[in-house]
């Protein structure tokens, strides 16, 4: 099984850009550098410095921006309604992922991300074709609902079919999933299994740690916030870095400027995870 990556942010991750077009812009350069290093799962985590409905706000931004610029380019109008939340993306360049299909021809074989939903009583599949697919061997309700599936294009009495996978693809980088929680920090790392690394430049340099840090294991880094780093945050909640993670790394202990911006620092740190 193939290694996964997760990073984890905080809601108050583009709080300090003062306008939707900026904070947009913010979230495709993470998303960039998220797809460029196949991190499986982005995690936002409540920064207890914020006030509730601010993080409430920030929180639903940051997740339909990062979902919307994930999902391929012909699902969004199925899957996204209209929102002001995305009311910037239109400035935005494709994700150019392998999911992210140019091309309206099927092709036996091919695997796509589709939405399955009901059409007369008949379930189909949108993959981005020109026309949508039979559906063979879904079993599961639907209702009024439309999913987003992973699908396979077979071919059967001469037609195109779409056959629902059950995972999608593990020799390709297929995207990020998004989960937001309005929990902090140290609840939402609390049960999960995942190597756990902090970045602070209140800790070890990483060229002295990078010897330690067990790349054999399925890793989450975490991120603090523009205003608040991880030691701060941890604070707010009484508990203290060690309580929570196996390792943490000042992952540039020399830099010219004040402070690492988040894409910055997400750039630097699997930069020099990829020298390991």
């Amino acid at each position: 099984m193939p290694l996964h990556r997760s990073i984890a942010i905080p809601d108050s991750a583009v709080s300090d850009n003062s306008d939707l077009r900026s904070k947009t812009e913010k979230l495709f350069q993470l998303s960039r550098i998220a797809a460029i290093f196949q991190i499986s799962n982005i995690i936002i985590y409540h920064d207890p410095l914020l006030k509730p409905a601010r993080a409430n706000r920030e929180r639903r931004i940051i997740t339909r921006i990062l979902k919307y610029i994930e999902c391929p380019q012909y699902l969004r109008k199925r899957l996204f309604p209209l929102s002001r939340d995305t009311a910037a993306v239109g400035i935005l360049s494709p994700l150019a992922i392998p999911h992210h299909m140019k091309t309206r021809d099927l092709k036996r074989n091919e695997i796509r991300e589709g939405v399955i939903f009901l059409n007369q009583n008949r379930v189909v599949a949108d993959v981005g074709g020109k026309e949508l697919l039979e559906v063979v061997g879904w079993k599961k309700s639907l209702k009024d609902k439309t999913i987003r599936v992973t699908v396979q294009i077979i071919k059967a009495n001469g037609r195109f079919k779409a056959q629902v996978l059950a995972s999608p693809p593990k020799k390709e980088y297929w995207g990020y999933s998004v989960n937001a929680y309005q929990q902090t920090l140290s609840k939402v790392l609390a049960n999960r299994s995942e190597y756990k690394i902090a970045t602070s430049r209140t800790c070890e340099p990483f060229s002295t740690l990078n010897q330690k840090i067990d790349m054999k294991k399925d890793m989450i880094i975490v991120f603090g916030g523009p205003y608040s780093g991880i030691p701060k945050l941890l604070k707010a909640e009484g508990k203290k870095i060690t309580d929570i993670f196996d390792t943490c790394v000042n992952i540039l202990e020399k830099y010219g400027t004040r402070s690492l911006r988040l894409e910055e620092a997400m750039m630097i740190t699997f930069s020099r995870l990829e020298d390991i």
